[in-house]
């Protein structure tokens, strides 16, 4: 997180608030910041959404909506993943024969 100025910080915190879910660059915009760049540019956080993007933070749908990546640090078996909606298995870890013996 050392990497984010202020206002990416912000950003990305609202998002987190709600992982799975997609939320618009206008949505985005409206409740992150100072009211008053809102009311001059109802889409001033899009250039900092792409950013994020770009460096890995997030992950757009073609709607050019936005929500938190799921980071290689933050690891999710594939059973796990399983019981979660709206989980990409892609990001999940494989689980191995260890790991099946301890959950028996």
């Amino acid at each position: 997180m050392e990497s984010l100025n202020p206002i990416e910080k912000e950003v990305f915190d609202y998002l987190r608030r709600s992982p799975l879910v997609y939320i618009s660059a206008t949505e985005v915009s409206k409740n992150v910041g100072n009211r008053k760049w809102f009311n001059a540019d109802k889409n001033w956080a899009r250039p900092i959404l792409r950013r994020l993007e770009m460096d890995g933070w997030l992950e757009s749908n073609p709607f050019g909506e936005y929500r938190v990546k799921a980071r290689a640090d933050i690891e999710t078996s594939f059973r796990d993943a399983l019981g979660k909606a709206g989980m990409s298995l892609g990001d999940t870890a494989i689980i191995t024969s260890d790991d099946a013996k301890g959950r028996g």
